[in-house]
């Protein structure tokens, strides 16, 4: 009781300086990861080595690096590339900008500083219990070891990634991609799942190896375990849950028509050509790279009229990488209106305009009642945590945008930025490939749109996408 009182007590001083001066990111970011983890259901415990090779992005030399882990998770020892063993320290800490989240947080002190742009390699052996974050509002982290579903990732913390403290500060770290061999050893019973080129290794103790080589970066590692049965059609290699054969027959098809109209309309996936694509419970969220992989709720291998759910998260295969830090997520808006596009086009939805229509009265609604949709412009929504909000303001932008440039511009516009940008791009370069690849002056629109709130002064005065798209026409004269 005394300990967790003066760790109170600290947070409470950090928290009081932090509102004078701002937390800083950490200095490295991951830019390689060996991984490789043994999953023990009987005692519903998972154990872990964890390789990451570090780059200092900052323009300063720094000589230690924390990392956070799950709150019941705990490093046992911690070496360099070489296998010396390197000093740290580690406790269960609270965020100061959201106490509700504890962390397990294991500071580094390197054996030497690691000058900007150069690398250095940690590796920590660690072990503990998974149990879910919903508690903290994190509805679809409901991760924990279980017969018949067990998901390895970062958003529960399920390995130590590089991180402080201070969310706020964790989100203005650079973003980057990474490459990755992950292993994962299980009774031979449960597949595991995950983007990359696999092979497995059989042990007389009655479990199997699977280890994925990524064969490219990606920006997370999602590790999905279950006794899944699984097929491969035209390069998409899918795992499923047993109940769910007919719809994962669906989902293969529906995969296949998705992948061939967008590269129709967007230019070729630049990636590896295996896709890996496998099924997760209800409520748990989606999540999808050409590396990667794609994580699927069910619902879309067991509702037919949910197929937009997996057509959003293909969508994601043709996004350039995303290097704002942090990101408003406008990407999400993309997704969001294509998942309704391609249903209206490749299934015959007869329902989308209806549905676009009820959406928009409802979010002029919001609008009254929800002050970040009247004063936090699009750009801003991932510096003040909104991007809830990027799911429906960037699709009636992007639906809005399409209205206006009509279909084979706006292809032209995403494809190419995509294209271009596939290694990095941010929203302001979007912006201005855009202005410049449009043949009508979009100036107003994304001045509307993305830097200030007066689409909101549209919306509230619109029936209709159309109303939207006619604001920006020129007006006839008479």
């Amino acid at each position: 009781m005394r300990q967790a009182l003066m760790i109170g007590g600290m947070l409470l001083l950090a928290g009081s300086s932090a509102l004078a001066q701002p937390a800083t990111p950490e200095a490295f970011v991951v830019r390689r990861v060996t991984y490789d983890a043994r999953i023990d259901y009987e005692a519903t415990r998972l154990s872990g080595a964890i390789t990451l090779e570090l780059e200092n992005w900052t323009p300063k030399p720094a000589s230690r690096v924390s990392f956070i882990l799950h709150r019941l998770m705990q490093a046992s020892q911690v070496r360099d590339s070489v296998g010396a063993a390197l000093p740290f320290s580690q406790d269960v800490v609270q965020f100061e900008d959201d106490p509700v989240r504890q962390v397990t947080q294991i500071v580094v002190k390197l054996p030497r500083a690691v000058a900007p742009k150069a690398r250095t390699t940690v590796r920590i052996d660690y072990a503990g219990y998974l149990t879910p974050y919903t508690e903290v509002g994190w509805l679809y982290v409901k991760d924990h070891i279980d017969t018949a579903f067990t998901i390895i990732r970062a958003d529960a913390m399920a390995f130590p990634s590089v991180g402080g403290r201070n969310d706020a500060a964790n989100r203005r770290a650079p973003r980057r991609d990474f490459w990755y061999d992950a292993s994962v050893t299980v009774p031979t019973k449960y597949l595991v799942a995950t983007g990359g080129s696999l092979t497995r290794t059989p042990h007389s103790d009655g479990t199997v190896t699977w280890r994925y080589l990524s064969g490219g970066a990606s920006p997370f590692l999602n590790i999905s375990i279950a006794p899944f049965d699984t097929i491969s059609a035209l390069g998409v290699r899918i795992f499923y849950f047993p109940a769910d054969s007919t719809g994962a027959r669906f989902v293969a098809t529906g995969s296949q028509a998705g992948m061939r109209a967008l590269t129709q309309w967007f230019g070729p996936l630049r990636g590896q050509a295996t896709l890996t694509l496998n099924e997760i419970p209800d409520g748990w969220g989606s999540q999808s790279d050409p590396i990667g992989g794609i994580i699927q709720s069910a619902a879309a291998f067991r509702d037919t009229t949910r197929i937009n759910e997996l057509y959003h998260e293909l969508t994601h295969l043709w996004n350039a990488t995303d290097t704002d830090a942090p990101s408003p997520r406008w990407n999400e808006g993309l997704a969001s209106f294509l998942e309704e596009l391609m249903k209206e086009q490749l299934n015959g939805w007869p329902g989308r305009r209806a549905y676009e229509t009820k959406t928009l009265a409802w979010l002029s609604g919001r609008i009254a009642k929800d002050s970040i949709l009247r004063v936090v412009p699009f750009i801003d929504y991932g510096k003040r945590n909104a991007t809830g909000w990027s799911y429906t303001v960037g699709k009636f932008m992007f639906s809005t945008l399409y209205d206006l440039v009509g279909a084979s511009e706006f292809n032209k516009i995403i494809g190419g930025y995509y294209q271009k940008f596939v290694n990095g791009g941010t929203t302001r370069e979007f912006v201005t490939f855009t202005k410049q690849t449009a043949s009508t002056d979009l100036s107003t629109f994304f001045d509307d749109w993305m830097f200030t709130t007066r689409w909101t002064t549209l919306v509230a005065a619109a029936t209709s996408v159309g109303d939207l798209g006619a604001h920006y026409r020129p007006r006839p004269r008479s």
